[in-house]
């Protein structure tokens, strides 16, 4: 039946209303009558499907769009979520018109080309049938992301489950983001009672504002802390801890991690009585208060700096039967912290033993210069590696040492800190006690630098690293990653991209800078580029800056390990030596 003028006049209005609507909606929208003859349609359709605009217009038959859009490629639409199937032309249309008919209708297709689309229909109780058609490719990929972020914060819980001491993280509000296993059967609290909460939620008014002082320093500067203290179990008994506080994140998402490493064991070795704590076991930190120490033995104190725990303990016993009050650290933070008490203490360290590894940390760290016993063992170290002597030197009552650590004699308290006010002291050679070597040392596996500011990633690389065998240092920014390089010459380099003071781009330009201007610099060191997220042109903007190649996180043993074989020459040494 033709229409009349009027009923012309009302159907152009009506199609200009919907096409209105669905450009304010940025939305395909279709109209058939109950015949599934088409009423009115936006030309929006046709962003999504490549058809005549005939199939659009008023009277067109719902079957003729379904035979167009199967030749696009459409067929991939249907129940199957966006998977292409091996169906006939008659079988899908039959499907898509049932689809049609239903009462409602939603779901989620990929069409051809990769975008994303989003199909709702309405089927009205006259028969009229409403279907529209939204574009939510931007959604999904928000979703990925999202999706992305949920596994990785997974995976961090995983690894901070793993670690043998207790870790918390806050956010820039000082609440409690994440805790391991460890921090809650230490102070004896579930999760999801901690995570959320801030310190005065869980503690005194006046340990949580001191608490939040510290902490608040950390997120404002970016200055590390770290103290020896004395934390409450949940037991109420007391272990002695080297606490941690790092800053993490970016400008504006800046986080604390928050570490406790239990040195109860190495206390009671210095035979040093930790004093009661009187807080809650939530969080109660206290600074360590210990009475007067004994008497040094006659022989003197040495500190042993070894990662290796196990040799550092063999070490520590031959000392002591040797007459020596030996105590040993594991890190180069720890040893730090160690002779900052002692100093404290008026405890006097005669000698500092300090593996090659520890050493290369201690060389980069500012506070290695308050302690002229440890400054002097590293700069000992650096000189023997570089140039190694004829003949060891051993001191004629002392047993031989493990074959990595270096010796250095000490002053006192008081001389420390006077020399530590004026140049270096140059000491002859014999007047320095060095433990024998072997020809077994750290230089005989691959030297890897890390340059990371996110300190679960540092944990991560470093259980990698440990893994499979290579000897690494880790620094928290490019310039430390410079002087890192400078001091050591690694192997390679795993470069962060992003990090605070100088990034990663800035960092290798500053090192390609130096090879090519400085005559005593020996080669091209390969630089690989680490970044989290794998945008469109980053790659070629790291290969651009001087780096060598690109590995995008979370990281796995396996991509590491190929990378090192890739750049390293004969980087198979490490794995008979790991």
């Amino acid at each position: 039946m033709a229409l009349n003028e009027t009923d012309s006049r009302h159907t152009c209005n009506e199609v200009r209303d919907i096409e209105a609507l669905a450009s304010v909606l940025d939305t395909a929208i279709m109209i058939y009558d109950r015949n599934d003859t088409l009423i009115a349609a936006s030309s929006q359709f046709l962003r999504f499907f490549d058809i005549g605009p005939d199939l659009l217009q008023p009277g067109a038959r719902l079957r003729d769009l379904f035979n167009a859009t199967f030749d696009t490629g459409a067929r991939v639409l249907g129940s199957l979520n966006g998977k292409t199937r091996n169906v006939s032309r008659e079988d899908w249309i039959a499907e898509r018109t049932a689809i049609h008919w239903r009462e409602r209708y939603e779901s989620v297709e990929q069409l051809p080309d990769g975008r994303w689309i989003q199909l709702r229909k309405r089927r009205m109780a006259d028969g009229i049938l409403i279907s529209t058609i939204q574009d939510i490719t931007d959604q999904k990929a928000r979703e990925e992301e999202v999706n992305e972020t949920l596994r990785q914060a997974a995976l961090v819980q995983v690894i901070l489950d793993s670690l043998a001491n207790s870790v918390i993280v806050k956010d820039s509000e000082l609440r409690y983001l994440m805790v391991n296993d460890v921090f809650c059967r230490v102070f004896g609290l579930p999760r999801k009672q901690i995570l959320g909460k801030r310190a005065a939620d869980l503690t005194g008014p006046e340990l949580a504002a001191r608490f939040e002082k510290i902490e608040r320093g950390v997120l404002e500067t970016g200055e590390p802390y770290d103290a020896l203290e004395n934390i409450y179990r949940a037991d109420g008994t007391v272990m002695t801890c080297v606490t941690r506080m790092r800053r993490s994140g970016s400008p504006g998402a800046f986080f604390v991690t928050v570490s406790f490493d239990n040195i109860t064991a190495l206390v009671e070795e210095n035979h040093v009585d930790p004093a009661a704590a009187r807080e809650t076991p939530s969080a109660a930190v206290e600074p360590a208060a210990v009475p007067e120490p004994p008497r040094p033995e006659p022989r003197g104190r040495i500190l042993v700096v070894d990662e290796d725990r196990q040799r550092s303990a063999d070490r520590v016993t031959e000392l002591k039967r040797a007459g020596y009050d030996a105590v040993a650290t594991a890190s180069a933070s720890e040893a730090i912290a160690f002779l900052d008490t002692a100093r404290s203490m008026n405890l006097t360290v005669c000698e500092v033993e300090v593996s090659d590894r520890l050493a290369s940390a201690l060389s980069a760290k500012a506070e290695t210069g308050k302690h002229q016993v440890l400054k002097r063992a590293v700069e000992k170290h650096i000189t023997a590696t570089a140039v190694p002597a004829s003949a060891p030197l051993s001191h004629p009552d002392r047993p031989s040492g493990p074959p990595v650590l270096s010796v250095v004699a000490s002053a006192s308290p008081d001389q420390e800190k006077s020399a530590a006010q004026s140049e270096p002291v140059n000491i002859p050679v014999a007047a320095l006690e060095a433990v024998s070597t072997t020809p077994e040392t750290a230089r005989d596996r691959v030297r890897v630098l890390v340059a990371e500011d996110n300190d679960v990633n540092q944990i991560v690389f470093e259980q990698i690293l440990e893994g499979i065998g290579a000897d690494f240092r880790i620094v928290n920014n490019g310039q430390e990653a410079v002087a890192a390089w400078r001091a050591s010459a690694p192997d390679l380099i795993l470069m962060d991209v992003s990090m605070p003071v100088m990034n990663g781009l800035q960092a290798v330009q500053a090192i390609r800078e130096a090879e090519a201007n400085e005559a005593d610099r020996a080669g091209h060191v390969p630089v690989i580029a680490v970044t989290a997220h794998a945008m469109g042109g980053d790659r070629e903007r790291c290969l651009a800056a001087g780096m060598d190649d690109y590995l995008s996180k979370p990281v796995n043993p396996e991509k590491l390990e190929a990378l090192i074989h890739k750049w390293v020459e004969n980087a198979e040494r490490f794995l008979a030596a790991g």
